[in-house]
This record gives C-alpha cells, structure tokens and sequence, in this order.
C-alpha cells in the first residue's frame, strides 16, 4: 500500500464528554459531512475525510484542527519510505527537522520515542540535516493509531461544540456590532440559532437590501438555513406616541417589548433561551438594574455571552470572524432612535405602570400579527 492522501481530523471538548461523547462525535460527523462531503469515518479521538473539500472544515464548529495527511501501512518501515519519500519535495533550506510521534494504538511495538528516533536517523544521515525539536524548519508529525498517518502542517479549527448537541435558541439580531458575534459565540457552544430582528421599515420584505441579509447570509456557512423572524417596529412607536411621561425609559421599555415577543416567538419554534448583545455597562441601558429588568420581562432563560468583554475586545472578535464591516454599515437601527439618554438605574414599578399605560400587551399581540419568517439557504 502506497500512501494515499486523506484529511486527519481532531476535535477538542468532546473528548472530556464521557458517556455522551459518542452522541457528540455522531452531531459532528455529520455537521462534517454536510460541510465538506466526501466519506467521514470516524475513530475515537479523530475522524477521517477522504476526498471532500477540505477548507470548508474552517467552518466547522467542534473541530480542533485538521491537516492533509498522509495515511500508510501500520509497521515502521512502510511509515519510514513514505515519510523519506514525501519530504524531498519540501527540502528547500531546510537545514533543522523535528519529528513528533503520537501513538495511540499501543500494541505497536515501537514506542513514541523509538518510532522518532528510527525516522529521525534516518533522515539526519540521508539529507544532512539536524535535529531541532524546538524551532525546526520542517516538522514531521506521525500519528499510529487505527492506520497509520503523517503530515507536515496543520489548520486550526473553530473548536467548540458541533452545532446542534446543546439546543436552539432565538438571538435577537440588532443592527450593530455585538448581537452578530453573541451569535458566533452561541452557535460554538453548539446552539442552533435562530434570529429575530426588528426594524423600522412598514414592509419585512424591504430588509432584504440592507445589511442584515449580508450578516444572515454570512451564517449560513455555519449552519443551513438561516432562519429569521421579521419584526416592525411601528405598532410600538406609535403606542409609545400616545405617552408623554415616558422619556428617558423609552429604551427600556422597548426592550422589555423586544424580549416579550421574542419570547413568544421562541416558545412557539421550540427555541429554549434569547440570546442578546449585551456587555455589563457599556451603555446606559444596560447596567445590571437595566439587565435585571429586562430579564424580568420573560420567563425563559436569557443568555448574554459578551456580558464581560469591553468594546474593544467585541471589535476584535467581530473582525476575526468577519461580521465587522457588515456590522458597521449604515443602517437605521431601532435602538439608535428610541432614547440616547436612557436612564441607568430605572424603577421597576415605574416601568410597569408606563408598560399598563401603553398595553404593552396589545402592542406585543399586534407586532406577532405583523411577524414573517425568511428563511435563507
């Protein structure tokens, strides 16, 4: 058997699952599978891609890395021809090498060291290089486990969770920076996410020429399809209007609204949480008084995974994963009109009594009336 090329998979978390892991191992092939094509077989602690696309595995939530592989018959020298072999190609400069062994199957009769050693001799006396386990200009990596592989590189993964072990979940998908990488983060835990956003338009259709189809399209490299759930946010404005004692808790208020219907619409889709942007003290609506009464307004869990991170660090993650310049388009967000001086520490009585005034009810009822749902492939 000559080598043959394949892709050599690893995963993270899911090792430390226990009893559950293979019911994590079985979500991730087949997420894998969905993703890249080709055949996956899977074995403790790896999976194995033959042909497929290999670079779609970039966007595959629970994969820890992954490295185009060499994969050879299971006894020393068939491993040591083929690696002698492979690495003419790459030996340019080349003047250190390391080797680095993992066996996992351990009745092989050579252990880790001695597997690096044999190999490493070999090609020290053969090419003239020297061994340098630390900074090496060309490392080999061999793995001895079902089969037998090496490789030279390796790609970093999303890691994580594979999208769909830990449940669904509703985020409400603002128009700003925060709300698209809460998402990210959600679905790395291994949520399938559903959105739902509200907008000022008299029309859901008209959404499909701003930026929030550029971001729901942007998830579907994670996850297909993308569902959302459209929302105006005139049947609020206009029962806000009929109220002039309310300014400074405008913002609030909405957002109480915001989460009411959410919750509606995720109890509905079998969604068991809402997921927000919010960061603890980043702006005046959300202190923890403000987050407090927000979350009073549902009865189901909320989640907030950028509640400790600073501004700068939301940018940053937003550019890694690339939602930044589509987040920072123009765009007419409901937030932004509402309220820019809302109060930080509002009284919850004082809420109620201005919800009553408004029917907030009603106004939640009329708002599921108006609701379409868009789903993007």
């Amino acid at each position: 058997m000559n080598a043959d090329l394949v892709t050599l998979i690893h995963y993270g978390e899911l090792s430390l699952k226990g009893r559950n892991r293979s019911l994590f191992e079985i979500e991730l092939k087949q997420n894998i599978e969905k993703a890249a094509g080709g055949t996956v077989k899977r074995f403790r602690g790896r999976f194995v891609l033959e042909g497929g696309q290999r670079d779609a595995l970039s966007r595959v939530f629970g994969v820890a890395w992954y490295a185009e592989a060499f994969r050879v018959m299971k006894d020393i020298e068939s491993i040591k021809k083929e690696v002698l072999k492979c690495i003419k190609t790459r030996l340019r400069n080349n003047s250190s090498f390391g080797v680095y062994v993992k066996r996992s199957d351990k009745e092989f009769p050579y252990t880790s060291m001695q597997i690096a050693d044999r190999i490493g001799r070999e090609i020290s006396e053969k090419y003239g290089m020297k061994v340098d386990l630390v900074n090496p200009d060309l490392s080999i990596f061999i793995e001895v486990a079902d089969e037998a592989y090496f490789y030279f590189d390796r790609k970093e993964g999303l890691r994580g969770f594979p999208v769909g072990v830990s449940g669904r979940v509703l985020s409400l998908l603002s128009g700003g920076i925060d709300s698209p990488v809460s998402s990210f983060l959600m679905m790395k835990r291994g949520c399938e996410v559903d959105f739902i956003h509200f907008h000022v338009f008299t029309d859901n259709a008209k959404i499909e020429s701003t930026k929030i189809s550029k971001l729901l399209r942007y998830f579907t490299a994670y996850r297909r399809p993308v569902r959302i759930h459209l929302a105006p946010y005139y049947p609020f404005e206009t029962a806000l209007l009929s109220n002039s004692n309310s300014r400074g808790y405008e913002l609030i208020i909405f957002r109480r609204f915001m989460a009411r219907v959410a919750e509606k619409v995720a109890t509905d889709t079998g969604c068991g949480a809402l997921v927000t942007g919010d960061s603890l003290g980043q702006v005046a609506s959300q202190t923890i008084e403000n987050i407090t009464l927000l979350k009073s307004a549902v009865s189901i869990p909320v989640f907030q995974p950028l509640l400790t991170y600073d501004k700068q660090e939301i940018v940053d993650l937003a550019k890694y994963i690339g939602t930044y310049d589509m987040s920072i388009e123009s765009y007419k967000d409901c937030c932004s009109i509402i309220s820019s001086n809302p109060r930080t520490k509002a009284n919850a009585c004082r809420i109620v009594e201005l919800e009553k005034s408004i029917n907030i009810e009603g106004v939640v009822e009329n708002t599921l009336n108006l609701l379409s749902v868009r789903e993007i492939y």
